[in-house]
């Protein structure tokens, strides 16, 4: 995940969370609360103001479209024999989770889909996308370089998924932006430079870098004057590789 520069990019006050069963939409409406494991890492959960959530593939036609959302009340920390008395005893019986409470719920005018089915667990976004967003990738809020790359992707119609993971258990990495591509894929990296300027950060970009390689995948890095002060170069080079790898698919 790559930092730039900005002194007026807003703090993400909301987290999208990914709604497992029927059943847990059935307690989040009707009780008003969900839950997370506290063993879970999620980056600014005491500050978020605002959840919204993520339906999986068990939701039949449904399935993978944001479409409720709403305001959190607050949070504690519950033992599961606590949120579910009547469940019989197992070995989750006393795992502790948060018990985020709603203060409302509400539907979105237009649901936010995902154009690749993709699995999403957590992400944090901010309430103003949620409620502009018409696909998943709207919601990223990553850094402003990321977000100029992706309105001018919309508006030159470049085909494209952010915060894509790739890789093994072993090697995972955080792509800012995937094109997939007949004749092999494509990686576009957004290099601020407070943060890949470090050496230590350099190193482990050669070592991504020739990871992805080995696996098929071409990389385009752009920094950050590049992104703010030289954006059609940035993008004709970008639809340039794409066409030279046979399209988008």
């Amino acid at each position: 995940m790559t930092q730039g520069k900005s002194t007026k990019y807003s703090s993400a006050d909301t987290i999208v969370c990914w709604l497992k069963s029927r059943t847990d939409l059935s307690i989040l409406l009707t009780q008003g609360w969900y839950r997370i494991p506290v063993t879970t890492k999620i980056d600014d959960l005491f500050k978020a103001k605002y959840l919204a959530f993520y339906q999986s593939h068990n939701f039949g036609k449904e399935s993978l479209i944001i479409k409720h959302y709403g305001t959190i009340k607050n949070i504690v920390t519950k033992k599961r024999e606590e949120l579910f008395p009547d469940e019989p005893k197992n070995a989750r019986t006393g795992k502790r989770y948060y018990k985020i409470r709603m203060k409302d719920m509400n539907i979105l005018e237009s649901p936010v889909y995902s154009r690749r089915a993709r699995r999403v667990i957590f992400l944090n976004t901010t309430l103003d996308k949620l409620l502009a967003a018409k696909e998943l990738n709207d919601l990223y809020h990553c850094s402003p370089l990321e977000d100029i790359l992706w309105e001018e992707f919309k508006v030159h119609e470049i085909s494209a998924e952010r915060q894509y993971f790739f890789g093994t258990p072993k090697n995972q990495y955080c792509l800012d932006f995937a094109a997939f591509c007949k004749k092999g894929n494509l990686d576009i990296e957004c290099d601020g430079e407070r943060y890949h300027s470090r050496f230590d950060k350099v190193v482990k970009d050669y070592k991504r870098d020739n990871f992805l390689t080995k696996k098929g995948w071409s990389i385009l890095r752009y920094s950050t004057n590049q992104i703010i002060a030289e954006t059609s170069y940035c993008i004709d080079e970008i639809k340039e590789t794409i066409m030279s790898k046979g399209g988008a698919v």
